[in-house]
């Protein structure tokens, strides 16, 4: 009992869409003798492979006869020659692959001995001893101690081939080089003190900075890293600023990230997986692109560490902390907490944040870092401790009437014998020359000193 095959006539069956399987050898319906015949196709006989070809291209379908009599359906011959075509091109494929991975563990052991480490080049600078040619760079302080500022400085002078960089030597030959500055708040804020370097740096002439770029946040232009929830629009990805960097012709040997917050929209940031993949992914660009990456971070609430999640430290070649020095005194300190291949250096940066308002001359609405001396630092580190006036006379008193202990001179005060207060203060007076501290432990005292002045006439 012989059976029909009812297929109904449907659009994906349609002459056209036949005619386009065949024509691409994209389907095996094309092996179906029914659905040409149902289609209402006049199938002719051809006697050579390549009619049936030349008929298959413009979509149409044959039958090959060959010289014994029988027949072939042309579709069907043309789909098994497909197949025969893409397995030749994947066996291909699977040879070179494999002969790609023979050739990569035939390649040069990856594994060094002493003698090969002893090899190893020396560290490549930006900043001397300090700051590596590429990596990641991460500085952080809290608000109001010029990080932008500081940062610009380096920038700026690192592109206009300045030789120094707030006292310590920058590896550029004296060339002018090139950079990126990824201002995430930019605007008018960041322009002025682009303004203010400039006028500050009377000698520097402005062509020396055309390597550097900034990507003005302020005016809507961001770079966004694909890490996190938010996946970024391709338009403020990273593959764009690449391109634009081409466009500029510029290979920039320095990338400033202001801020690392704004790198990665929708991240936690006391997340280890989140921030550590932040800076993990700057640091891989920086690396495998040869420049070194800077991110502008803040600080946490207790002002001494990185705001955030833990493991950042460990993902940065270079780590630096700045602090204010005084309240509102516009003084800032930068100590530097990590160097990666070198031991933790012991030095620091200090400066003062400078407008027209303390140089006068500066005809600039923006604002410089004018590098303090040591001794210019040691004062400022020495008035930003100094206890209030009303406390040291109150110290002072106590000593005088006989309270010689810390204890003591805490309870004739009415202050706690553990604050940081007291003993800051207490620290500040003998440095200061007003009292004299002896014997250790249990056994310490205070005395006032023969320079002091009496406590009736502070």
């Amino acid at each position: 009992m012989s059976t029909t095959w009812n297929i109904p006539a449907t659009t994906t069956d349609s002459n056209e869409t036949l005619k386009q399987h065949l024509k691409d050898r994209s389907n095996s319906r094309i092996c179906t003798e029914i659905l040409w015949k149902k289609s209402g196709f006049d199938i002719p006989v051809v006697q050579t492979i390549e009619d049936v070809r030349g008929l298959a291209d413009q979509g149409l379908p044959s039958y090959l006869k060959y010289p014994n009599g029988s027949v072939a359906f042309g579709p069907a011959l043309m789909w098994e020659e497909h197949k025969t075509v893409l397995a030749e091109l994947q066996a291909e494929f699977t040879r070179a692959r494999d002969q790609e991975e023979d050739a990569d563990l035939r390649a040069q052991n990856r594994l060094k001995s002493v003698t090969d480490m002893l090899k190893t080049p020396e560290i490549d600078w930006l900043v001397d001893n300090k700051i590596h040619r590429s990596g990641l760079f991460q500085i952080f302080g809290a608000s109001y101690t010029g990080k932008t500022l500081l940062i610009l400085d380096l920038t700026m002078s690192w592109c206009a081939g300045l030789t120094e960089w707030q006292g310590y030597k920058l590896n550029n030959d004296g060339k002018p080089q090139e950079a990126v500055y990824v201002a995430a708040e930019g605007g008018a804020a960041l322009s002025v003190h682009v303004d203010a370097w400039l006028k500050y740096h009377k000698d520097v002439d402005p062509s020396r900075l055309d390597g550097l770029v900034f990507l003005d946040g302020g005016e809507g232009h961001h770079m966004f890293l694909g890490i996190g929830k938010e996946q970024p629009d391709p338009e403020d990805g990273w593959a764009r600023l690449v391109r634009e960097v081409v466009e500029a012709e510029i290979n920039p040997s320095l990338v400033v990230f202001d801020t690392q917050i704004d790198l990665a929209p929708g991240i936690d940031e006391n997340s280890n997986t989140d921030m550590v993949g932040v800076l993990r992914e700057v640091k891989r660009l920086g690396d495998s692109l040869g420049f070194m990456a800077i991110v502008v971070h803040h600080t946490g609430h207790d002002g001494n560490k990185a705001r955030g999640a833990s493991g950042m430290m460990g993902k940065c070649d270079v780590q630096a902390k700045l602090t204010s020095i005084g309240e509102k005194s516009g003084k800032a300190k930068l100590e530097w907490t990590k160097v990666k291949g070198r031991a933790l250096p012991e030095d620091s940066i200090s400066y003062k944040i400078s407008g027209y308002k303390e140089l006068d001359w500066l005809d600039s609405e923006g604002a410089v870092c004018v590098p303090l001396s040591k001794m210019e630092q040691a004062y400022a580190v020495h008035e930003a401790t100094r206890p209030t006036d009303e406390l040291q006379r109150n110290i002072m008193n106590a000593i005088n009437i006989g309270k010689t202990s810390s204890r003591a001179i805490a309870e004739e005060i009415g202050i706690n014998k553990d604050s940081p207060k007291l003993r800051e203060a207490l620290v500040w007076m003998q440095e200061a020359n007003l009292i004299v501290k002896t014997g250790s432990g249990p056994k310490t005292a205070y005395s006032l000193s023969a320079m002091s002045v009496s406590p009736s006439e502070y």
